[in-house]
């Protein structure tokens, strides 16, 4: 699962993206310099690091693992050309492309992907997706710090050979990989520049572009790499992503043509937009769920019957239909609608009309032993967004009038609200919850009481169980049920409380050509182009 700012960003291969440019048919514009909106800028390009929107959109150009996936969600090769499975599910023998090279001209081999993988787990790192790699051999001891990185499950047999044993099958291993915090880093410049790797003139990567300028509150710019396996079929040669937190001023420079796509548009202006530019506006429901993060561990949150009482006295119809307006569903389930194998649960109260929630929710709110004599005071955390703002004003009203709770929100930039998320320093936290990959797991097993992903620092040992059986489970009707008991176990214990199931609403002009995204909001720029007939 990775973090919302409001939008995300997908392979990093021509072939996922059915509508590529070929020589022979495209006009190719003078100028290939694509401007696409971001949102806000990056917290780190570090791909192992990375577990938010806004810096997985850039990684995924800069960088490429052994696999990806395209639009239809099949995972096909990416810097490797092929794989094998061993007949016990539990090795997996990755061949790699040959003459594979890092954007500075020198050899990319197997031994990067160990390296990168080690990362990945090493406590010193502190990823929050290190839990893509716990079922490989030692992979969740070393994260664990019980055993180092180096006794990782993973081998380069050679320079394109590339082994990693399991300690069992599991069915989304394959999936996990096609992840960007799996991607290769090289280790002679990690080694050489610490934490500063990232930084322009000493990031090196292996995808289709590589960084070339970058500065806080401004833009990342990323050029073509000339080196890059499938340069033939890269037609950009620059892109700017621009961090933007105001939808209107995106949607404004969008109008002027400072933009060409962008990240989202303005909550306030959908109908209008939709009337005006119908023809540039994408609008799709993806595997995303906007959800509220209760701190568990520090009262009063850590009353169940107070969590739950602030979920129910959440109107998420008018949230979805009358805040935000763009075809988004009221959630109650901690996983969004249309993820593969798995059926949404119905809380007690979710069918019951309005004024009988609200009486529930009272009567819980008493039981926490709140009234109105003994008022809470709460506050919501949120990142510089209007839509966000609106969302944490209405919650914060319905609050007010359906429990007497006085409630202060609080707007903090992107990476201090991350780091408070980080620190545990919140209440109640504003989060976007995206699928990695198309699996209930990806959404659950972040919540266990020892990942380091569990925001709301939740603990329920029955729930961990379960979600270590699913994770595990290869018959998929057996898998399916342990994660629809996982997920009612979490979503009546309410650490979080769902808002709704996302939708990706986007502008892009016509003459950008062959730009989609998936079912996940992710895309490609390899195969994309400006079409010269349409530009002005």
């Amino acid at each position: 699962m990775i973090l919302r700012n409001i939008a995300i960003s997908m392979a990093s291969v021509f072939l996922a993206n059915p509508i590529f440019a070929t020589s022979k048919d495209i006009k190719l514009a003078k100028n290939q310099v694509l401007n696409i909106g971001n949102l806000d800028d990056p917290k780190t390009l570090d791909p192992q690091k990375c577990n938010e929107s806004t810096c997985s959109a850039i990684v995924r150009q800069l960088f490429e693992g052994l696999v990806t996936t395209d639009l239809k969600e099949n995972i096909i090769p990416a810097a490797a050309e092929s794989w094998k499975i061993s007949a016990d599910g539990k090795k997996y023998i990755f061949i790699l492309r040959k003459d594979l090279k890092w954007s500075d001209g020198t050899k990319l081999t197997a031994k990067d992907f160990v390296f990168a993988f080690q990362r990945l787990v090493d406590p010193k790192i502190a990823s929050y997706q290190a839990s893509l790699l716990e079922f490989v051999i030692n992979g969740k001891d070393i994260t664990e710090g019980k055993k180092t990185p180096q006794t990782l499950g993973v081998k380069a047999v050679n320079d394109v050979t590339l082994e990693i044993d399991l300690i069992k099958p599991i069915p989304s291993f394959l999936e996990n990989l096609t992840v960007p915090n799996t991607s290769p880093v090289q280790i002679s410049s990690v080694e050489k520049y610490k934490d500063s790797f990232t930084q322009v003139n000493n990031l090196v990567s292996n995808g289709p572009y590589k960084l070339t300028y970058r500065k806080v509150g401004d833009k990342v710019t990323a050029d073509k790499n000339p080196l890059y396996w499938n340069n033939k079929e890269l037609f950009i040669e620059k892109v700017n992503f621009h961090s933007i937190t105001d939808q209107n001023s995106e949607f404004s420079m969008y109008e002027t043509g400072q933009l060409d796509i962008t990240a989202t548009i303005p909550i306030n202006k959908f109908k209008q937009i939709k009337a005006k530019y119908g023809s540039e506006l994408s609008n799709h429901p993806y595997l995303a769920s906007y959800v509220y993060i209760f701190n568990t561990q520090k009262a009063p949150l850590n009353n169940k019957k107070l969590r739950q009482a602030l979920s129910i006295a959440i109107d998420r119809d008018i949230i979805a239909n009358s805040v935000m307006g763009q075809g988004q569903r009221p959630l109650y389930d901690l996983i969004p609608y249309g993820l593969k194998n798995y059926s949404q649960n119905k809380l007690y109260w979710q069918d019951w009309p309005r004024a009988k929630q609200i009486e529930e929710a009272k009567k819980l709110y008493s039981e926490a032993g709140y009234s109105a004599s003994n008022r809470l005071t709460i506050h919501i955390l949120y990142n510089t967004n209007d839509a966000h703002k609106k969302i944490a004003s209405s919650i914060a009203s319905m609050w007010k009038n359906n429990l007497g709770v006085h409630v202060v929100t609080v707007n903090e930039e992107w990476k201090t609200m991350l780091d408070k998320r980080t620190n545990g320093d919140f209440e109640v936290l504003r989060l976007g919850n995206i699928a990695n990959i198309n699996d209930a797991t990806d959404f659950l097993a972040p919540y266990r009481s020892l990942d380091p992903s569990n925001d709301p620092k939740y603990k329920n040992p029955e729930f961990d169980n379960i979600v270590n059986q699913a994770l595990q489970e290869m018959n998929p009707q057996k898998r399916k049920e342990l994660l629809e008991n996982a997920s009612k176990i979490i979503t009546e214990d309410a650490p979080i409380a769902p808002i709704y199931s996302y939708t990706s609403a986007f502008l892009k002009k016509p003459y950008v050509v062959g730009f989609q995204k998936n079912a996940m909001d992710k895309y490609s720029l390899v195969g994309v182009y400006l079409e010269e007939k349409k530009i002005n």
